[in-house]
């Protein structure tokens, strides 16, 4: 396992360890003849700009649950997928030309901030079989 993600395990315990640096050398130890890969809220929000739309916190993690449950297993989880799914379920809104300047010139993510409530209650009732209303 990256260390990033082991510290990130370790910051995101700390309220509720007493020894944090302990925690740190367990994990380490756990991990050391151990692989994970790891998708994150950021790889889902890039995959999104680089098909020029912008999803929310609450598309991008329903569609990492999506694709955990739903992907093929002998071949895993593949950029691909993201961007696939991403265009398959017409997910998001367009960029701006701003937006996307920005992140084809800096690697400036945009992630869409409006509350999807809404909507997504309204695919769950209509019957989508994404069902979005299991992660509102």
């Amino acid at each position: 396992m990256q260390n990033y993600i082991i510290d990130a395990m370790v910051t995101a315990l700390k309220p509720t360890l007493k020894n944090p640096v302990r925690a740190k050398a367990i994990l380490d130890r756990f991990w050391s003849d151990k692989i994970a890969l790891v998708w994150d809220l950021e790889d889902v929000h890039t995959a999104a700009n680089e098909r020029e739309v912008a999803l929310t916190n609450q598309q991008a993690g329903g569609m990492l649950q999506e694709l955990l449950h739903h992907h093929d297993k002998q071949l895993g989880l593949r950029w691909s997928d993201l961007t696939s799914y991403i265009e398959e379920y017409a997910l998001g809104r367009k960029l701006t030309r701003a937006e996307l300047k920005r992140f084809v010139d800096q690697n400036l993510l945009t992630i869409d901030s409006r509350d999807t409530r809404r909507e997504a209650l309204a695919l769950f009732v209509n019957g989508d079989h994404l069902h979005w209303g299991d992660w509102v």
